[in-house]
């Protein structure tokens, strides 16, 4: 095996075992720079066949000559180093012992850290597919709530509970104000307010009913607005504005309705009446 220096360039000779398994930590002999070799898989199982091979024929020879193992320890003879150099050969390099690193467990080690990376990429993206599931899960319910309810009638207090309109018809009375005024010397309650089609689609809007109601809930008398416009498109708003001359005696609340709704605006606050 033949290493260079990073460093200055210097080539060594080695024996293919002389790195060993795992590697090793090796320093120039020129520079006393430290480098880590790599074994070399391919080579040292070579070796080991070449080694086997070797021991076999020397087994065999020992058998033949009846000559003691021990007399024949196989070592191959260290290199002298200076010799070599003095003779142009490629000088010799010397092992630190001290700095020798198992590249086996140094892959280990990598192949782990790309386990658990790759481990937590894999969360990762079953955390970010699950949210976006559920978030569009959660705009089509809220996209599509007037079908959804007139479908399951039972999902709109559900909508109310966290503060959205949901009913079948699909739009929304909403921002109801009132405040007295004079009209030709009579007094007069000034209501206003606003409709929103909440839906996907256009939608007929129907007459408004305001009743009023005192404060035991009973509807002491009701008057109808028309409203501005007949269609809304989706998310479309508009405003409208009505008066009631001489409000009764007793009315507290004023609560608003949709005339041909069959589930009423339920969720619309009992708009509190101006003091006369």
């Amino acid at each position: 095996m033949i290493l260079t220096c990073p460093e200055c360039a210097t080539r060594f000779q080695i024996a293919d075992d002389a790195v060993g398994s795992n590697g090793r930590t090796v320093r120039c002999s020129q520079c006393s720079t430290t480098w880590f070799v790599a074994a070399e898989p391919d080579a040292l199982a070579l070796n080991e066949a070449e080694k086997y091979e070797v021991q076999k024929q020397e087994d065999l020879r020992e058998e033949i000559i009846r000559k003691p193992v021990s007399d024949m320890s196989g070592e191959i003879p260290a290199l002298d180093a200076d010799s070599h150099h003095e003779d142009g050969l490629l000088p010799s390099f010397e092992p630190d012992e001290t700095l020798q690193v198992g590249a086996h467990a140094t892959i280990r080690d990598q192949a782990e850290r790309k386990k658990v990376r790759r481990r937590l990429l894999d969360v990762g993206m079953i955390w970010i597919v699950t949210l976006v599931i559920l978030a569009l899960f959660a705009l089509a319910a809220y996209l599509f709530r007037a079908k959804i309810v007139a479908q399951f009638p039972g999902a709109a207090p559900v909508y109310r509970a966290i503060g959205l309109e949901a009913n079948s018809s699909g739009l929304e009375i909403y921002g109801l104000e009132t405040r007295e005024g004079n009209t030709d010397g009579v007094e007069v309650l000034i209501v206003t307010g606003k409709i929103k089609n909440f839906d996907t689609k256009p939608r007929n809007v129907e007459m408004i009913r305001l009743n009023f109601k005192n404060t035991a809930g009973e509807v002491l008398a009701s008057w109808v607005v028309e409203p501005p416009k007949s269609v809304l498109k989706p998310g479309e708003t508009i405003s409208f504005i009505s008066q009631y001359p001489n409000r009764p005696v007793g009315a507290t609340k004023l609560a608003p309705e949709f005339i041909n709704e069959t589930a009423n605006v339920t969720n619309v606050p009992l708009v509190p009446l101006a003091s006369q």
